[in-house]
């Protein structure tokens, strides 16, 4: 069996790479965190490594896996920003934890990661399906022509032209 590597799947197996070394640095600085937090744990601390896992690894290795089109190199970004927010942010939870205090200021972590997942998807939306003219016509009653005269003033195309 021979495994194929297009070029378009090398962003994505280089994202996977990251984000596992992501997970990897984020169990390692937990475990040692731990070992010297004299027996106080949190969960928070503890399985902060399970985010990038998760949230990027397994749908990208999915996506990749079933030979889907990989998603948008915006989308992507965002996305690893999101989860990378949600880490921090669970990381910090973790440390205030085991140091026996709180901030209210945490709550914000999420609110940004959910914000740039929201984003991510909003971009990706556009650019998920691309229908030719004959495929957007045969539901509509209205022409490509028609649809842009209602939608753009004529005396705009008129001032498109002469430009």
């Amino acid at each position: 069996m021979t495994l194929f590597i297009s070029d378009e799947m090398v962003p994505a197996l280089k994202n996977i790479l990251a984000q596992l070394c992501f997970a990897l640095f984020c169990a390692l600085f937990g475990a040692i965190y731990e070992c010297f937090s004299h027996e106080v744990y949190s969960y928070y601390m503890i399985y902060a490594f399970a985010i990038p896992l998760v949230l990027a690894v397994l749908p990208l290795l999915v996506i990749v896996v079933r030979g889907k089109g990989i998603p948008h190199r915006a989308f992507l970004k965002l996305w690893n920003y999101g989860t990378i927010t949600l880490t921090v942010g669970c990381l910090l939870k973790g440390i205030l934890d085991i140091y026996g205090t709180t901030n209210r200021l945490l709550f914000i972590y999420p609110v940004i990661s959910m914000t740039l997942y929201g984003i991510a998807v909003l971009l990706v939306l556009p650019f998920k399906t691309k229908r030719t003219s004959a495929e957007r016509n045969a539901g509509n009653m209205y022409t490509d022509d028609q649809v842009t005269n209602t939608l753009i003033p004529n005396h705009e195309i008129e001032m498109k032209e002469m430009v």
